[in-house]
């Protein structure tokens, strides 16, 4: 399925098409919606189950307008409105995460019911005020080292092939740019949403992988010390991508939060 943008960008989606409560899924930077496939059926019985593929990733368009995370922000809150969902459960891996985060600083609560992050802190340069960022990320090597960030698996568990096949297949036939999107990088790892989550007024949901390559899974915890509606969880024996490397834990979890919350 397809939707465009105001400033005539056309994303494509994913859509379950059930009268249930919609939740809907953001991958993380340069990835495909696909890694959720497996979320998805396990969520389908409960939820109305979007996978929304970001600009420049998956099957959406590819083009040079927008790298920045006011209009993927502004995508999802376009996107919404198109299909006329509310009290709608967000969910993002990683820069998907960050995306509702950019939602939040724009919109407030806007048409969100609650947030679930995967692996994703609200700062990645570490400082004297935060040192839960990503990697080594200092200040000094920002934003040069991020040219190198793609040096590592993003996963630590093996992905099963029925999700990791159809991915590495899409790639291949609509590949990310990523020196094309450096910039775009750059301004999702620029970013300090801890003001937006100190703020929140929904819930959130922050799920941490034990062994993630990029972020200490202490974050998670960490973040629970800004906003009392946050909860926090750490996957373990898992990498960055939760909802592909670990799918019956992370939706497990996922329920019983939104089980809590009246969701």
């Amino acid at each position: 399925m397809e939707f465009k943008t105001s400033d005539h960008v056309t994303l494509h989606y994913t859509d379950t098409q059930t009268d249930l409560p919609a939740l809907v899924c953001l991958p993380g930077i340069g990835a495909s919606g696909q890694l959720f496939k497996r979320m998805v059926e396990l969520l389908l019985d409960k939820y109305r189950v979007l996978v929304l593929d970001p600009r420049n990733q998956g099957l959406s368009q590819r083009t040079y307008r927008g790298q920045r995370m006011s209009r993927h922000a502004l995508d999802l809150e376009e996107f919404l409105a198109s299909l006329n969902l509310n009290n709608v459960i967000a969910v993002g891996n990683s820069m998907g995460a960050s995306t509702l985060f950019a939602y939040a600083s724009l919109f407030g609560k806007g048409r969100l019911a609650a947030m679930v992050d995967l692996d994703q802190p609200p700062k990645m340069i570490n400082d004297d005020s935060w040192n839960f960022g990503y990697q080594d990320l200092t200040w000094d090597n920002f934003p040069i080292s991020l040219k190198y960030h793609d040096t590592v698996h993003a996963n630590y568990v093996r992905v099963n092939p029925e999700i990791a096949t159809p991915v590495k297949l899409e790639r291949q036939e609509h590949p990310y740019d990523e020196e094309a999107n450096y910039n775009f990088l750059c301004d999702h790892a620029f970013q300090d949403w801890r003001d937006v989550v100190m703020d929140l007024t929904i819930p959130l949901l922050v799920l941490a992988g034990e062994k993630s390559p990029y972020f200490n899974c202490e974050f998670a915890q960490a973040m629970t010390y800004i906003n009392d509606k946050i909860e926090s969880h750490v996957i373990s024996e898992c990498g960055h991508i939760l909802q592909a490397e670990r799918p019956e834990e992370t939706t497990k979890a996922i329920l019983s939060f939104l089980k809590k919350n009246g969701l």
